[in-house]
């Protein structure tokens, strides 16, 4: 009985070292199995610096892409830049050239007005000097002839032709003839040769005016008068006594003929 005992005993104690065993087993392999997490765990600082260094990669070329971006933009920014400095400079250009082509016109424009101003003053005063010279020698005409004839000698052909019409218009007319005057003739030529060098007729005092080309001849004159009411009366006063006749031309081909009659 004993001895059964015993080996029980001991079978037991077999039994409890095996669980024993199967423990420490479950120990080591808790251990081991702690020990690979640990050393997966360990391992896993290399894999992170893998991942950061790949993300420092995409930053740094992320960063490479962007600043090729913000060049590309600056450059299009400097040719836009430039193309505006390129076309304010050629605005200016031509508003400076288009200024200078008004200058040039205003200055040519301004020395045309400035010898036509010159020639009207020539003829001006050749008008004057030759009514001045005319005038002059019929007062000395007159300071030495009869009066009828100090008239006759004062007027040119065509100028004692339209005293001559004149009569016959106031004959035809029931009006006396009036006879020609060397003062109104004077006074006839005078006031054409004003009007002449002002390229307008201007009234003088008692006088008819008519302006044409050189070669127009007395008849027209007279006609174009006694087409006019106005001009018609004036010559046709049947108080009027005297007339004179003046008739001036220029170097231009330009006619002024005046007859100047007392009321």
């Amino acid at each position: 009985m004993s001895q059964h005992r015993r080996t029980h005993g001991r079978a037991r104690t077999g039994r409890g070292g095996r669980a024993r065993l199967a423990a420490g087993s479950g120990v080591l392999l808790a251990l081991g199995t702690a020990f690979t997490v640990t050393l997966t765990s360990q391992g896993g600082p290399d894999g992170g610096d893998g991942t950061s260094a790949a993300k420092r990669a995409d930053a740094q070329t992320a960063g490479e892409r962007d600043g090729s971006v913000d060049e590309a933009r600056a450059q299009g920014a400097r040719a836009q830049q430039e193309k505006a400095d390129h076309a304010e400079e050629r605005e200016l250009a031509r508003v400076a050239a288009e200024e200078q082509r008004k200058g040039r016109e205003r200055a040519a424009s301004t020395a045309r007005q400035e010898k036509k101003r010159e020639a009207a003053e020539r003829k001006r005063k050749a008008a004057a000097a030759q009514a001045h010279k005319k005038a002059a020698a019929v007062k000395k005409r007159e300071a030495f002839e009869p009066a009828s004839a100090g008239a006759s000698a004062s007027m040119s052909a065509d100028e004692h032709e339209l005293i001559a019409l004149l009569n016959e218009r106031r004959s035809a007319a029931g009006l006396p003839r009036v006879e020609e005057s060397g003062e109104l003739a004077s006074q006839a030529e005078q006031c054409s040769s004003a009007s002449l060098a002002k390229g307008a007729l201007e009234h003088c005092g008692h006088e008819v005016l008519f302006m044409g080309g050189s070669g127009t001849r007395p008849e027209a004159m007279l006609e174009a008068w006694f087409n006019s009411p106005g001009h018609k009366t004036a010559l046709t006063y049947g108080s009027s006594t005297k007339a004179g006749a003046g008739i001036v031309t220029d170097d231009s081909g330009r006619l002024v003929a005046a007859i100047t009659i007392d009321y």
